[in-house]
């Protein structure tokens, strides 16, 4: 090579080094042919497509024309060099990789996802086995015997299944319980009436839970233990119970599990063992059968089976323990992970309640005489022990022991996320455990000692399922409507109309069986007193009673929310009527006019 050439190169390297360090501005001069040339292939090159193959022939014959010395020597690469070859492949599969990540599939099916899922229905289920359905299985059992076998599978499996599904949907779905819910969206008047209609569900359901325990602990220490102090004894235990969250949901639920189990397996042995006719069970089960006798305490089934307090402790347990729902098809996953968990636990619930219904119905029902018999939990233990042997008995007393105490447990927890949800009320986990055990705890000692004394509990406890039944619709009307509102719920996951309607006609048909049944009362009443003076009275005050019932049951069907809404618009819609009403006066004295 030439001085003069190796003088151009060493002055061209100087010059592309010291653009790359240091870049200048220049005023672009003029390009030669070559460089002009140059400057067209190398836009034509860019204007390919960036996924074209490297060992393509128009890339190729573009490679080619790339000059072999100067600035752009550094970037040339040959198609065929393996160094190449893999800098291709790292780019194809991190490109891969990401896009792999951007687009997730869908979360598919798993039996062990689902195990681990579990724990919500089990808790739930709970309400559907504690002292006050044992107390309603006794009552069918002596009173119906098999014929409403049918009535309790409509109001676990169906019923019951479909409420709770709606109240766990709600909670999955948004995070949130229904008690928060309510609290958000009602105004203060409806929040701290809707609260006190509730705090009378516990506090009935938490009496007979926690006196069902206090007689089932009389009854394994043979009387030494007073029913007062048991009712004592229970409430400690169930403090000490709730504890274990602090170590972590998974044991609260362990302990509940147990005590399913061991009401389980008593209830089972006794059913087994007193020889219960299959014809019977099946008629009971396929044929409905339902009079006006039996209709008191078919309504005390429904509303010990499917209790108010449970729709709002179902919609805050399903999130006791973190989820992954990031995104729309992990929440249906969950959401068909919780119907499955709740279907289960409410037909195991079914059968352990058709297990009592069906031995009591089997020892003391009398088809020709069902009223001569008079029993309940104060006294099913020691009919059980003559009909049947003392083991009956003790078996009966532990699960009774271990329906109550665990639920003592699950309306301790309502009681604090009603309070909390619906009151706003900004009080430590400790403290507000104890107040809410109190106010349940202070009337069902008094009442104790008033039971023990007058050995009055059995006619009490059938009363106090009535009135779980009345007071039902204050806790299916809010969770159909937040569930139905896509406000709350998001246009993917809103109930469909079809849930809606059905929902709401099991809500309709709950409100006319609490009507019929009180009209049938008052009418008991009425003619067990003398003279029409005290008809008269029952009745005006039946009149009052259910006129009040009934508006209160329609602000929430309404919606306190939705009320102010309405309300504007009859006002609206008022004024049209009254303006096109005046606009299009007519001439009534013309119109009396008789023409001959």
């Amino acid at each position: 090579m030439s001085e003069g050439n190796k003088r151009d190169d060493v002055e061209m390297t100087a010059l592309v080094g010291s653009k790359h360090c240091e870049p200048q501005e220049h005023t672009p001069e003029p390009r030669s042919e070559d460089e002009a040339t140059l400057h067209e292939t190398t836009e034509a090159s860019d204007k390919q497509p960036l996924l074209a193959s490297p060992s393509s022939p128009e890339r190729e014959e573009k490679t080619k024309s790339w000059p072999a010395s100067g600035i752009f020597a550094m970037f040339k690469r040959d198609p065929s060099d393996l160094q190449y070859q893999r800098l291709e492949s790292k780019m194809e599969n991190s490109s891969s990789t990401k896009l792999n990540s951007l687009v997730e599939e869908p979360p598919r099916w798993s039996w062990v996802q689902f195990v681990r899922f579990c724990g919500s229905g089990l808790l739930m289920s709970v309400a559907y086995l504690d002292p006050g359905n044992l107390e309603a299985d006794i009552q069918v059992g002596v009173q119906a015997g098999y014929t409403l076998l049918w009535w309790y599978c409509i109001c676990s499996v169906l019923f019951g299944f479909a409420y709770q599904c709606l109240a766990g949907r709600l909670g999955l779905v948004t995070g949130e319980d229904l008690a928060q819910h309510c609290g958000r969206r009602y105004p203060k008047g409806a929040r701290i009436l809707l609260w006190f209609l509730l705090e009378l569900a516990i506090v009935g359901a938490d009496i007979q839970e926690t006196i069902g325990s206090a007689l089932a602990i009389m009854i394994l220490t043979g009387g030494a233990v007073p029913l007062w102090a048991g009712c004592i004894l229970i409430s400690l235990t169930a403090f000490g119970l709730l504890l274990l969250d602090r170590f972590g949901f998974r044991q609260l639920e362990a302990v509940f599990g147990v005590f399913i189990a061991v009401e389980a397996v008593a209830m089972g042995i006794n059913f087994f063992s007193a020889q219960i006719p299959a014809k019977d069970l099946v008629v009971g089960l396929v044929v409905p059968k339902l009079d006006s006798r039996t209709l008191p305490v078919a309504v005390g089934a429904l509303g010990a089976l499917v209790m108010p307090y449970n729709i709002f402790f179902q919609s805050s347990i399903v999130n006791a323990r973190p989820r992954d729902a990031d995104t729309d098809d992990k929440k249906r996953m969950l959401l068909r992970y919780m119907r499955l968990e709740n279907l289960l636990m409410l037909v195991l619930a079914f059968l352990i309640n058709v297990f009592v219904v069906c031995l009591f119905a089997q020892g003391f029902y009398d088809p020709d005489a069902p009223d001569e018999v008079e029993l309940g939990l104060e006294s099913a233990g020691d009919h059980l022990a003559q009909r049947f042997g003392e083991a009956f008995r003790v078996l009966w007393a532990v699960g009774l022991l271990a329906s109550g105490q665990v639920a003592t447990i699950g309306l301790t927890y309502a009681g604090q996320l009603v309070m909390t949800g619906l009151l706003n009320v900004k009080v430590q986990a400790g403290p507000r455990m104890i107040a809410t055990r109190l106010v349940a705890l202070l009337p069902t000692v008094t009442l104790a000692v008033v039971f023990e004394a007058s050995n009055t509990f059995d006619q009490v406890a059938q009363l106090l399922n009535i009135a779980q039944s009345l007071l039902l619709p204050f806790a299916l009307l809010p969770v159909i409507h937040m569930t139905a509102s896509r406000e709350v719920m998001g246009d993917k996951f809103v109930s469909q109309k079809w849930v809606t309607a059905f929902t709401a006609a099991i809500a309709v048909a709950v409100l006319a069986v609490n009507g019929y049944l009180l009209f049938d009362t008052m009418n008991d009443m009425a003619a067990a007193g003398d003279g029409s003076t005290t008809a008269a009275l029952y009745y005006t005050v039946f009149a009052v009673m259910s006129a009040l019932y009934y508006m209160t049951v329609l602000y929430f069907a309404i919606g306190p929310d939705n009320l102010p809404g309405l309300c504007g618009w009859v006002k609206r819609s008022t004024r049209k009527a009254v303006a096109w009403a005046r606009h299009h006066r007519l001439d009534c004295e013309s119109m009396l006019e008789v023409h001959w």
